[in-house]
């Protein structure tokens, strides 16, 4: 739970800036634009909800997972023990389902696989966060780790996986349904809004942990699908983020498609907050291979995008907002931090390109999300 927040327009802050709520586990982008920003969190009663969340659980035995609803994606993508341990700290509260659980595992460290710093030792980038559901151990007194570990170890998922769920009741799921929604453009109720805004304070966040939970969840009824989902729409639909087939590709059906990489939607909502961009490429129109290779592009299994233009100006070597992008791309972290990017604007380190086919766009592409 890492994430950067810049202050926007054309200019880019030389540090990076961490907005950390008080008692939240971690940092985080707010969403800005689509809808328009909701004002902050009222935490009146927060300590009785911490109180009652923070007491011992009941002591329930595991169902076997396929009764306890776990697709067959839960089932092989979650390692067992943490699919045990997520379903074991779901009785933490009512409201709270392991699915739930899994999507914060997947996100911040892909259920312990990540090798990213703090994941197993130490601490993230930023210095603040730890463990497999990525806990803030510098916030407080008492720290959000300090509050709702209860002395364990934060890079145990025994001891991390109980503590998240602890939080999360506490943070609203132990409470009332709120009169006000924070992410109204997100499927999933109120409180559980709350709980992960507290968790993370983003929709894009809270976008991405419902996403994972539906699909780690058996469902029998119809689903919505995803070119319906409401932060899919308020996406396409977002002024700041215009399209053009000039370069033979078609995005803006792509945009509105559903079928984006969970981080390249996540990553588009945060650009626009910032700055007014056009995407010239997704995936329909891009030729399947990498250039002069037969390496699969990233834009065909929907994991990329290009952009153009930046607040109206073209991308090109010379353009400082164009530049500010890029460079504000290379000071992500988490995952949101974008596996390759191409542009006019050499950064001196890989994966990251400034070759001869990049010097009119910006290329952000992301790995496969397992990895």
């Amino acid at each position: 739970m890492h994430r950067t927040k810049l202050k926007g327009g054309g200019a880019v802050v030389a540090l990076l800036v961490l907005v950390v709520l008080a008692g939240s586990a971690s940092p985080g982008f707010s969403f800005g634009e689509v809808p328009k920003a909701i004002g902050k969190t009222v935490s009146k009663g927060v300590g009785k909800a911490i109180q009652a969340a923070t007491q011992p659980g009941r002591a329930t035995p595991d169902p076997p997972p396929g009764e306890a609803g776990a697709s067959p994606l839960a089932m092989s993508d979650v390692p067992r023990r943490y699919l045990t341990l997520y379903i074991r700290a779901a009785t933490t509260c009512p409201k709270l389902t392991w699915q739930v659980l899994a999507g914060i595992g997947k996100i911040e460290s892909n259920h312990g696989r990540s090798q990213a710093p703090g994941v197993r030792s130490g601490v993230n980038s930023f210095g603040c966060c730890a463990g497999p559901m990525q806990f803030n151990l510098t916030n407080g007194p008492p720290s959000t780790w300090d509050a709702f570990g209860r002395g364990g170890n934060v890079y145990d998922p025994a001891d991390a996986i109980p503590a998240a769920a602890r939080k999360l009741c506490a943070n609203g799921l132990a409470a009332p349904e709120p009169a006000t929604d924070l992410c109204p453009q997100v499927l999933g109720g109120r409180a559980l809004h709350l709980a992960l805004r507290r968790y993370n304070n983003a929709c894009w966040y809270v976008h991405e942990v419902v996403t994972w939970a539906h699909r780690y969840t058996t469902t029998r009824a119809p689903t919505l699908p995803r070119s319906a989902d409401p932060f899919v729409v308020a996406l396409a639909h977002n002024p700041r983020i215009r399209a053009t087939s000039s370069h033979g590709c078609d995005p803006g059906p792509d945009l509105a498609s559903g079928r984006l990489d969970l981080r390249v939607e996540s990553l588009l909502a945060v650009l626009a907050e910032r700055w007014t961009i056009r995407l010239s490429c997704v995936a329909t129109g891009h030729s399947k291979y990498v250039q002069g290779t037969l390496r699969v592009s990233n834009h065909t299994v929907w994991r990329a995008v290009d952009i153009d233009q930046v607040n109206g100006t073209a991308v090109r070597a010379g353009n400082p907002t164009a530049e500010a992008v890029v460079r504000w791309l290379d000071g992500l972290q988490g995952p949101l931090r974008p596996s390759e990017i191409g542009s006019p604007f050499p950064l001196g380190h890989r994966p990251y390109f400034a070759d001869e086919n990049h010097q009119g766009h910006i290329h952000v592409g992301y790995a496969h999300e397992t990895t």
